[in-house]
């Protein structure tokens, strides 16, 4: 399912979003330990965790991580 499937959702007010957003996540999270990984999701984390292998320096640390996002929001 995609948002454009859901045109009443696309015209909420953000706050309205956000709160909608909050509401699915907290509804997922009970499920998210019975969720299997995919087999392209398990690819990918294969992928990321060899390069990450290759140069560790490539990986950020929580501060590193927290400082990009933050940059972002500016």
């Amino acid at each position: 399912m995609k948002l454009a499937d859901l045109p009443q959702v696309r015209s909420l007010p953000a706050r309205e979003k956000l709160e909608l957003a909050d509401e699915l996540w907290q509804e997922a999270a009970h499920e998210l330990e019975s969720l299997e990984v995919t087999p392209e999701e398990r690819e990918l984390l294969d992928e990321r965790w060899a390069a990450y292998l290759r140069d560790p320096s490539l990986a950020l640390t929580g501060e590193q991580f927290q400082a990009k996002v933050k940059q972002l929001r500016k």
